[in-house]
């Protein structure tokens, strides 16, 4: 049981040194909306590729909020 332990921490110390990659997303689509409360909102689409290949990220922004038009995203 110390064994499996020992191999459980060591995994998670390795993936804790792995360095984290900065992508930056390109805004592709911005629109109003409203949230499950009513309150208005704008919705901001973002899009990003990295080494696994390409992804989406939505950003929710207060009503009448404009886009960045890059965003900086850790991975």
């Amino acid at each position: 049981m110390k064994f499996y332990l020992a191999i459980a921490i060591a995994a998670l110390a390795v993936t804790a040194c792995v360095p984290r990659e900065v992508v930056t997303a390109k805004l592709v689509e911005s629109r109003g909306g409203s949230s499950m409360t009513g309150m208005p909102n704008t919705t901001c689409i973002y899009r990003y590729s990295d080494v696994r290949g390409e992804h989406q990220l939505e950003k929710i922004q207060g009503k009448d909020t404009t886009c960045p038009p890059t965003i900086k995203v850790e991975r």
